[in-house]
């Protein structure tokens, strides 16, 4: 009578337990009858205990779940264990809800299988809560974008003035060739125009796809045909006498997986930089190569004769605002770095052993063109 007293009382704070639950606690037999159905049951499913009691669990079941739930009873009548899992249930109201459940089996005096109790938890506010916080990110992101963004629009006219400046010579020379008759001249003129007109749109359409939080377009693309573009540009659109021009190139077939219209850009910048910093140089000599800086990644670096720069300047060079020239706006640098960053490479500048400064950075070499052959050498 003692044990019999001892376990109607562990019994009544077991019910206790359950009922006073915040999770749902179901209990059903081997053949999916429900025999247990507490309060955190009713609140989350809509259905009274009275409604689900001697009911079949698929009642709260999505018609595309039931062969998941005769599986998990074989293998509960099996003995084997269930994991946690999540699915989703049906409410009374016709409402459907993620939920996580952990099962375990119901065994009697003997040690023998007859049931299986469930513990169900709502995932509606964890899912709400994370679809919030991804929410969020992506907001920080936008704003990092339109913090990014005041720096790109301030070098976004000075970006854009060069196609602009190129489009203007070429107008001019054509003015010229027209008079003379050269009809062949004329018609080469106007398609560097024309390629300057699309190079100046692409800048403005990447700035809007920036804008509108689209990532870059990484694409396979062909290096040394990518270098040799941006280096016409960088002639198109930068006055006075040309340095001595060296390219040290890997063969045409090379290939990196890069936004090719963004990568141009950083490398149209070192180049103008480069040229501009050799101005007032009895030596200006420019060197332009590209090799493997191992593993997958390929190492494009753009050489000159210039000044080299004052150790104050160094230490903040990648920093906006910071410009050793006296109209500079100082954003250059900065962007090109965050554009490289973006493409998973790093930005940086060495010392030239022959004087000046050497600026280098990193693109991933695309799949197809694991190994970087030997470089090319070429001068102009």
């Amino acid at each position: 009578m003692t044990a019999a007293t001892r376990d109607r009382a562990d019994g009544s704070r077991l019910a206790a337990i359950v009922e006073s639950s915040d999770d749902a606690i179901i209990a059903k037999d081997l053949s999916g009858i429900v025999f247990a159905w507490n309060k955190a049951a009713e609140r989350l499913f809509g259905y009274t205990a009275p409604e689900m009691i001697g009911q079949p669990l698929s009642v709260i079941i999505p018609h595309d779940r039931l062969e998941e739930e005769v599986f998990i009873l074989d293998q509960i009548a099996r003995g084997e264990k269930v994991e946690h899992y999540e699915t989703t249930r049906c409410c009374k109201d016709g409402g459907v809800i993620r939920v996580s459940a952990r099962v375990s089996p119901i065994k009697d005096a003997n040690g023998r299988i007859t049931g299986v109790s469930k513990i169900v938890r709502d995932l509606t506010d964890r899912e709400a809560r994370d679809g919030h916080i991804r929410e969020l990110q992506a907001e920080l992101a936008h704003v990092q974008r339109l913090t990014e963004l005041g720096q790109v629009v301030s070098t976004l006219v000075h970006e854009v003035n060069q196609p602009i400046t190129a489009i203007s010579n070429y107008v001019n020379a054509c003015r010229r060739l027209v008079t003379s008759g050269s009809q062949e001249q004329v018609h080469a003129a106007l398609e560097r125009i024309a390629s300057q007109t699309n190079r100046a749109r692409e800048i403005v359409h990447r700035i809007r796809e920036f804008v509108m939080k689209r990532d870059v377009q990484m694409r396979a693309e062909n290096l040394p045909q990518m270098i040799h573009e941006a280096i016409a540009l960088t002639r198109a659109s930068v006055g006075g006498k040309r340095p001595a021009l060296t390219i040290q190139m890997p063969p045409a077939g090379s290939q990196v997986e890069i936004d090719k219209v963004q990568v141009q850009q950083v490398l149209f910048n070192l180049l103008r930089n480069a040229i501009e910093a050799m101005q007032e140089q009895p030596r200006r000599e420019l060197i332009v190569a590209a090799n493997s800086a191992g593993g997958e990644m390929v190492e494009i670096s753009v050489a000159d004769t210039g000044p080299g720069l004052p150790k104050e300047v160094r230490a903040k060079l990648f920093q906006p605002f910071v410009t050793t020239k006296p109209n500079g706006m100082g954003v250059g640098l900065s962007v090109c770095r965050s554009i490289v960053e973006a493409h998973h490479g790093r930005l940086w500048a060495d010392d030239n052993p022959g004087g000046g400064t050497v600026f280098r950075f990193t693109v991933r070499r695309a799949e197809t063109d694991r190994l970087l052959p030997g470089s090319a050498r070429t001068a102009e």
